[in-house]
């Protein structure tokens, strides 16, 4: 039976963009060739552990987020700001004194940067809050480290701060990720909480397709080849519809549009164990300070929700920058106990639960915007696209590239 809009990929982008349609009193047909909503936002259940498919956060202040998520309903679960810094020394706290006044003394003693570091981040604070999100995709774009060192930051503060802080978010470690990309996610921070959903991030691609019904969506299906209108998967289904909407990584797309939209990407490993004891109880984000290392950061997951651990046990998640699958596994843990044990020996005693290797964890975000254009997204009468590698590479860029597809084909089909 045709429809209206043929969605291939049930992620966030994908996902938004059907609540849209249906909004507006299209049919669509969602089709996902994997067995479950989320796309690259997953939660796994291991062993009564919930395991997200890498280390993310919902930031909180995210407009799009803000626009299309409940969450009261998703059970929120903050993080502190700030973080707690590992380096040669041992392990201190920087936090933000602003919304957390016990952190002052922390964070005005910390290691991590000079007293005038200190007062220069609260001036770019100041600053980003007096600027609006578009001024900032409008700002001429220079890589995220060129502008640390144009505000006047320490080479100490580079290093015990904003390079460990900002790779777990870019993943990768050079910092050429945009300015403008920096300045965002740093206002979201400043604006908004980190966060994750009581019950594992998959529960926001869950709730976003709460709206579907069971016809709506098809799974464990490939699509291999659009003609025109019509889907033709990997199983030799066919699906017909008005229009197309291909909301996968371009790594992804079927043909004859998979070598269309070519976008180099970032990948991470993420390793979780299990502990019988948390290595700490503050709910931060830890981070790794030293050079040549393996692990980035570290966080106690059931520290922020109790929900993460069915039977109280601690749930450790430890982030590598870069895909390290061809990696000797047990070697590999082994390597990451040795790293750790310097601030936690008890790490030896950890278990390892589960080991991810996300190939395609977020697009390059050296040139980045925030309004992809018309044109970007329609390759074709019949095909338009989304994703966040249209955008930047956040939860936000994904949902709003999504609701603007469901609007270009909202008009296009008058």
């Amino acid at each position: 039976m045709e429809k209206d809009v043929i969605i291939i990929g049930a992620g966030l982008a994908g996902l938004t963009a059907a609540r849209v349609l249906k909004a507006s009193g299209k049919s669509v047909l969602v089709i996902e060739a994997s067995d479950a909503v989320g796309g690259r936002i997953r939660t796994d259940n291991v062993e009564g552990f919930l395991l997200d498919r890498g280390f993310q956060v919902l930031l909180t202040a995210y407009p799009e987020a803000k626009r299309f998520l409940d969450y009261n309903a998703l059970e929120i679960c903050r993080f502190n700001a700030g973080a707690l810094i590992l380096n040669e020394s041992g392990i201190s706290k920087i936090g933000d004194p602003l919304r957390q006044p016990g952190m002052l003394i922390n964070t005005l003693f910390s290691p991590a940067g000079t007293f005038a570091d200190k007062l220069r981040m609260l001036r770019l604070k100041l600053k980003l809050t007096r600027k609006t999100i578009e001024e900032i995709f409008l700002e001429k774009e220079i890589t995220t480290i060129d502008y640390l060192k144009k505000e006047g930051f320490s080479e100490i503060m580079m290093s015990q701060f904003f390079k460990p802080f900002m790779t777990g978010i870019f993943l990768e470690n050079q910092l050429s990720t945009s300015s403008r990309m920096f300045e965002f996610v740093f206002k979201m921070f400043s604006e908004g909480d980190a966060a994750i959903p009581a019950k594992g991030m998959g529960m926001i691609p869950l709730q976003l397709a709460e709206g579907l019904s069971a016809d709506e969506i098809v799974f464990n299906e490939k699509v291999e080849l659009i003609d025109g209108g019509t889907v033709i998967t990997f199983s030799k289904s066919i699906y017909r519809a008005k229009y197309i909407l291909i909301a996968t990584n371009p790594a992804q797309m079927p043909a004859p549009y998979g070598k269309q939209i070519v976008k180099s990407h970032h990948s991470v490993t993420n390793m979780y164990f299990k502990a019988d004891k948390k290595p700490f109880i503050a709910p931060l984000i830890a981070l790794n300070t030293l050079s040549g290392k393996l692990v980035n950061n570290v966080a106690v997951m059931n520290q922020i929700s109790s929900d993460y651990s069915g039977n109280g046990q601690a749930l450790i998640s430890v982030s590598l920058i870069g895909n390290h699958s061809k990696a000797n596994e047990t070697q590999l843990q082994e390597k990451v106990i040795a790293e750790i044990r310097f601030w936690f020996p008890e790490a030896i005693n950890w278990t390892h639960l589960k080991t991810y290797h996300i190939n395609y964890a977020l697009p390059n975000d050296d040139q980045v915007t925030n309004e992809p254009g018309h044109k970007s997204q329609r390759l074709n009468d019949q095909c338009f696209v989304c994703g966040d590698y249209l955008m930047n590479g956040s939860i936000d860029a994904a949902m709003k590239s999504g609701r603007l597809a469901a609007e270009v084909i909202i008009s296009a089909a008058g």
